[in-house]
């Protein structure tokens, strides 16, 4: 048995709204990191806390901040972040530390739930539990999650009498996460919008080139840049424009840069086709090593450049073209810029393009099929020029 002493309750704080966000479990760190760079878009303070297994980001706002401004931030991160599930206003979370519980009632023991004596009353309701992993050794995994759903909704009930539970279409949808790291609960805010940026699969646009990224991807990499509404990227290796379609419903203006005249035909098909990228997007037919962009004006790229069976580097090695392009590119980034670059896993290429822009970097593999895993790069330019660099792959906190 474990004893209470050991595991630690949370309140929440009348003074801290709590948001929790599930992440998606492909790439837990990329997905975190994706998470911080659009935060620190926002320009306040808040205070991120994520779980041991990279998959629950709880945001925290202080009460400097009224209540329909969390909403609105709670609103913008859903609409932009591409490697998360869904969030939920935070009712409580239980830490398990290094003893989770042994039994359900030891489980239950451990959840003050006097949060959910304030819902708002005469509602609907339904309660639903997510495993991550295999939580708890409790019952089997199917019945632990129907019993801590029955238990929740029931304490609901109890404290609002109210209130009534409805499985289809309720008014109001509670949801537990439960690893083995803690237990989080709350009433669910929205959903992200990964199932209709996966409706924009490349193979229906006007023009498909078969090298095309998947558009979630690229959605991720265009985040990372933590570029807000209304600034620009670049794309120097547009292909067929799929970084600027996403860039686009982002609030970002870009340009684009592709040497093979068949494929920024398609790529100006696809922005074409498209109402909201066709007032935010340029593109320009040309060479990407020879750009004429005034010194310092570029505050973030993005691309995946060509490789494969399906794309052509013109005779040129991958590797010199990059090391190229970085050299003609570095006095045209601004200080912080970001440089968000996927290649195949096996070029090892990171060390000389941090070199050449003096900038740390982040690295995150991204399997793709058997054949081809990418490796994405984060850049940072540091705000004051100097001659070291360095990497930076800890797992962030």
């Amino acid at each position: 048995m474990v004893s209470k002493s050991k595991i630690k309750k949370k309140k929440q704080d009348d003074n801290v709204q709590s948001y929790f966000f599930l992440l998606s479990g492909e790439n837990p760190e990329l997905a975190s990191y994706e998470f911080e760079s659009i935060v620190s878009t926002l320009n306040i303070l808040v205070e991120l806390k994520i779980s041991p297994d990279n998959r629950v980001i709880v945001f925290q706002i202080g009460s400097n901040m009224q209540k329909t401004s969390s909403s609105k931030i709670i609103s913008y991160l859903m609409k932009r972040v591409t490697l998360v599930h869904f969030s939920c206003k935070q009712l409580f979370q239980v830490d398990f530390k290094q003893f989770p519980p042994q039994s359900f009632h030891e489980l239950i023991s451990t959840i003050d739930t006097s949060a959910v004596r304030d819902l708002i009353p005469h509602t609907s309701f339904s309660v639903f539990t997510k495993r991550i992993g295999e939580p708890i050794e409790i019952h089997k995994p199917r019945l632990l999650t129907q019993e801590l759903s029955s238990y929740l909704g029931t304490q609901i009930i109890q404290k609002n009498p109210t209130k009534r539970v409805k499985l289809d279409n309720p008014q109001e949808q509670f949801i537990t996460i439960l690893s083995k790291h803690g237990l989080w609960f709350g009433q669910l805010v929205s959903h992200s919008l990964r199932k209709d940026v996966q409706q924009r699969a490349a193979h229906k646009r006007p023009f498909f080139h078969p090298s095309s990224m998947n558009p979630l991807l690229q959605r991720t990499m265009v985040n990372l840049t933590a570029l807000k509404p209304g600034e620009w990227l670049l794309d120097p290796f547009c292909g067929a424009g799929g970084a600027l379609l996403e860039a686009a419903r982002l609030g970002i203006h870009s340009i684009g840069v592709e040497i093979n005249r068949k494929i920024i035909w398609g790529a100006y098909q696809n922005l074409k086709a498209d109402k909201i990228a066709n007032d935010q997007t340029h593109l320009i037919f040309g060479d990407a090593t020879q750009l004429s962009f005034k010194k310092g004006s570029i505050s973030a790229v993005v691309t995946d450049p060509p490789y494969g069976t399906a794309s052509s580097t013109r005779g040129f090695d991958l590797q010199d073209l990059l090391i190229t392009f970085f050299r003609e590119i570095r006095p045209l980034l601004g200080p912080k810029a970001r440089v968000v670059l996927a290649i195949p896993s096996k070029i090892e290429i990171e060390d000389q393009i941090a070199q050449i822009l003096h900038a740390s970097y982040r690295k995150f593999l991204q399997y793709v099929h058997r054949s081809l895993t990418r490796k994405i790069l984060v850049f940072i330019i540091p705000e004051k020029p100097n001659k070291h660099f360095y990497s930076d792959n800890r797992k962030w906190k």
